[in-house]
């Protein structure tokens, strides 16, 4: 992913692609990076390796850390004076526009929003914040692509771009369930034959609510259902949820597996896959479990809602334990279990093939 010299680039109109990390370019943005180094000259931007300027994000938005990382940007806007700025992620949008505060000279600026942060209305303090932080920025947004209905919502009612807001299905997926194979001593691992393996896979962290699960998963287990949880991802929470685990003698129906790749194999044995996500913007590990024909019980968060407003009956109310044990109940009552045991038509509206082309248009549109 590496540009080649800046100094063999200078005759080039110049853009940066920027993201909170290198691997969120890398697993997302590549396609596009090289369909647009044919007619611009392009930079990279993230906290990792392989990118032409390397920036020590945090991952809190309100990290004094991160004042270190606003002052590194602005040294690299002031010295390479790009024309434009296609951003990506909250934390890196907001600290790269944030550094273009007093400038002279500032790139014009497509904001791609992958989820806003914050859900409206609320009267959460952090919602708050955050919404003040994407108004704070919203003078140095020219243009902003969102990729769920209530983030659509949220950028035309507040303003959050002076010119167009686009609405866009993803920057695309490229699983392939096709070749799916199931792992009878994988599944002996983490469920028998007779038990019901909900998985759920995603950074361990309060935003993805994985304890809600767990706090289920003894509810169900008292009520007589034969259910194993499966909890796939790395994050700042997990100690909580050891803990949790232990507290209530679950160690025996949920494990923690940590970062698995490819994450494939454990979907093709999972019985039921589910979501208690409290926000989300166009989730790619829902994507992944749709590919599979996985039965999904999902909390109706942004995003989510988005990707299975076909299948309303997959969705329950957030934060909701009655419904959500309800749900699984109905969905174990029914047999519905395992890969392909649903289709979902919509899909292909999400894929690259699908997509490519019109976030093309758009970004191309923009320069």
């Amino acid at each position: 992913m590496k540009s080649t010299s800046v100094m063999a680039k200078m005759n080039n109109r110049k853009l940066l692609y920027a993201a909170s990390t290198a691997s969120h370019l890398n697993r997302f943005h590549l396609p596009y990076i090289e369909r647009l180094k044919q007619d611009f000259n392009v930079f990279t931007m993230a906290n990792g390796e392989g990118v032409d300027f390397s920036i020590p994000f945090q991952k809190s938005f309100f990290s004094p850390k991160n004042l270190k990382a606003v002052l590194a940007i602005r040294r690299v806007l002031k010295r390479e004076r790009f024309d434009a700025v296609i951003l990506n992620t909250s934390l890196a949008a907001f600290l790269i526009r944030l550094a273009m505060v007093g400038l002279r000279q500032r790139p014009k600026v497509l904001n791609i929003a992958h989820g806003y942060l914050f859900n409206l209305p609320s009267n959460g303090l952090k919602d708050r914040l955050l919404l003040l932080c994407e108004k704070m920025t919203a003078r140095y947004t020219d243009e902003i692509a969102v990729m769920n209905q209530a983030d659509l919502r949220i950028a035309e009612d507040h303003r959050l771009s002076k010119g167009k807001v686009h609405f866009i299905k993803g920057m695309g997926y490229t699983v392939s369930g096709s070749d799916l194979a199931f792992d009878s001593s994988l599944r002996a691992r983490y469920a028998s034959e007779k038990e019901y393996l909900l998985t759920f896979v995603g950074e361990l962290s309060a935003r993805k609510n994985q304890i809600f699960l767990i706090r289920c998963a003894q509810r169900l287990i008292a009520e007589g259902l034969p259910i194993r949880l499966m909890l796939v991802g790395e994050g700042s929470e997990r100690a909580a949820l050891e803990a949790e685990i232990a507290r209530r003698g679950l160690e025996q129906t949920v494990t923690l597996t940590g970062n698995q790749e490819p994450v494939l194999p454990y979907l093709a044995i999972t019985d039921l896959y589910v979501s208690a996500s409290r926000i989300e913007g166009l989730p790619f590990n829902l994507m992944e479990a749709m590919e599979c024909g996985l039965p999904i019980v999902a909390s109706d968060c942004k995003g989510q809602t988005d990707l299975l407003e076909e299948c309303p009956n997959s969705l329950y109310p957030t934060e909701n334990e009655d419904a959500f044990c309800e749900a699984v109940k109905h969905a174990y009552q029914s047999r519905l279990r395992g890969v392909g045991a649903v289709t979902y038509s919509n899909l292909r509206e999400y894929t690259l093939e699908s997509v490519l082309e019109t976030n093309m248009n758009i970004m191309k549109g923009f320069l």
